[in-house]
């Protein structure tokens, strides 16, 4: 009979603390752009990685979706939570004015309760941010890189 209260006791403790490590939080809702660090981060390679003003985020239980127009056009990008890759072509402009298909690769994955989104141009960029909320905060550490170099920062966002 001891070890029967026992067990149960245990399980007792034991149970809430695994739901909780499995419980992974809901990044959906609009976001916008709060600061980052380094203070004036503006991203590198004409443009790519710069701070998004405001972004969308739609979380399902198999996938992550991003809108948001931070090159001046509405953008929306898929990344599968089982992290298999999602290919995405759209028409790009560089800045000397020349149209071309940019193909995006993307991919997703949990680290505990981290979001990792992994995105890749035909240019060879590679853009990982890692997602974590705090309240109505949402701190993305954000590591950029290309063919001149990388750079990291972490941006701040706000729920709107």
């Amino acid at each position: 009979m001891r070890r029967v209260v026992l067990f149960l006791v245990t399980l007792a403790l034991v149970l809430p603390a695994v739901g909780r490590a499995q419980a992974k939080p809901d990044f959906s809702g609009t976001w916008k752009y709060d600061k980052s660090e380094p203070p004036g981060y503006k991203g590198t390679g004409g443009g790519w990685a710069v701070p998004a003003p405001t972004f969308v985020m739609r979380q399902t239980g198999t996938d992550i979706t991003v809108e948001s127009d931070t090159y001046g056009k509405p953008m929306k990008m898929v990344y599968k939570l089982d992290g298999s890759d999602n290919i995405t072509e759209a028409q790009g402009e560089s800045q000397s004015g020349v149209t071309a298909v940019v193909r995006w690769r993307t991919k997703a994955r949990w680290d505990g309760n981290k979001l990792v989104l992994y995105t890749w141009t035909t240019a060879l960029n590679q853009l990982r941010d890692t997602m974590t909320l705090s309240g109505s905060q949402l701190t993305i550490a954000r590591v950029t890189e290309n063919p001149g170099g990388s750079t990291t920062a972490r941006l701040f966002y706000n729920k709107s």
